[in-house]
């Protein structure tokens, strides 16, 4: 996913951050040019200032969200809006099916889960993306009894 922010130390640049929610790394660009990474502990961003000086920027993962923060000076900067806790609840709905189906409902509800954390995050009507993970959570659900029918004849 592609997620467009600013941050107050360079308020004349547009950053955007790219993650995969697979992999977990990130790639961040500044005004569309990709920003290189140090090889040390952390593996910072070297963002450059209008001054020309670099800036690290180290991406940290965040409790239960699959965007991470970035660190600046011990300071740390949201990439994107932290969900409120009924969206958390809303989105992680498909992870019931591990207490359904073991390990082939968790892998099922896990991968429904993510779906569902980054289109609860897309742009458009919130109406919309709610829906839209209503029909994922449904989807999940289905595709789940679906496989256990067949396999199992449950």
């Amino acid at each position: 996913m592609n997620y467009q922010f600013t941050l107050p130390d360079f308020p004349d640049s547009t950053f955007e951050m790219q993650t995969s929610v697979w992999t977990g790394r990130s790639k961040l660009f500044q005004d569309g040019i990709l920003v290189s990474r140090a090889n040390e502990n952390g593996r910072p961003f070297l963002i450059t200032a209008a001054s020309g000086d670099t800036v690290k920027a180290y991406p940290k993962p965040r409790y239960m969200d699959v965007v991470p923060v970035l660190e600046i000076d011990g300071i740390q900067y949201d990439v994107v809006e932290k969900l409120t806790w009924f969206q958390y609840v809303i989105c992680c709905v498909p992870l019931l099916l591990i207490f359904f189906g073991g390990a082939l409902g968790g892998g099922l509800g896990a991968v429904a889960s993510s779906i569902n954390l980054q289109i609860i995050r897309t742009g458009g009507s919130a109406t919309g993306n709610y829906l839209k993970v209503l029909g994922i959570t449904l989807a999940a659900f289905a595709f789940y009894f679906l496989v256990a029918y067949i396999i199992w004849g449950v």
